[in-house]
């Protein structure tokens, strides 16, 4: 039986449930610092280039299932990119039908923003957004080409 996902821009009635995953792979963020995060994302009507989104997979049953935090930038390298900095699924039964739905409107946003390539961050607590702990450079994560 196909599962469809709900894939876009984090909602209101959204924060609380998928602060649960950024928690559960080790992120250091309170809930309270993750619904501020959220906040301005939430306010927004639309996703835009220059500031950080979140992006959240639901499943049929309302449950939240993936999160991602997508923003635009630049490397001497790979020129104009989507950077993934936090980019997490959680799914008991269809991992990847879950990876593949984020994964998908990720390169989707990279396309329409006129990326060259989608940079996600390895899974490491220091890469969280805004942390000054954040490693720099075209070697923190993997590359992915959008064509």
């Amino acid at each position: 039986m196909p599962v469809a996902y709900c894939v876009g821009p984090i909602k209101d009635n959204q924060v609380d449930r998928s602060y649960c995953l950024v928690e559960a792979v080790g992120y250091n963020v309170g809930l309270d610092d993750w619904r501020q995060f959220c906040a301005a994302a939430c306010a927004r009507r639309y996703l835009s280039p220059n500031v950080e989104d979140v992006i959240t997979v639901e499943n049929q049953f309302g449950y939240v299932t993936g999160v991602s935090i997508i923003r635009t930038g630049h490397s001497d390298t790979y020129g104009r990119l989507l950077d993934v900095p936090v980019f997490v699924v959680i799914s008991a039964a269809n991992t990847r039908g879950v990876c593949n739905a984020l994964l998908g409107h990720v390169v989707a946003t990279a396309r329409n923003r006129n990326c060259g390539f989608v940079r996600v961050a390895r899974l490491e607590p220091s890469n969280w957004p805004g942390s000054s702990e954040v490693s720099h450079g075209d070697d923190r994560g993997l590359l992915i080409p959008v064509q």
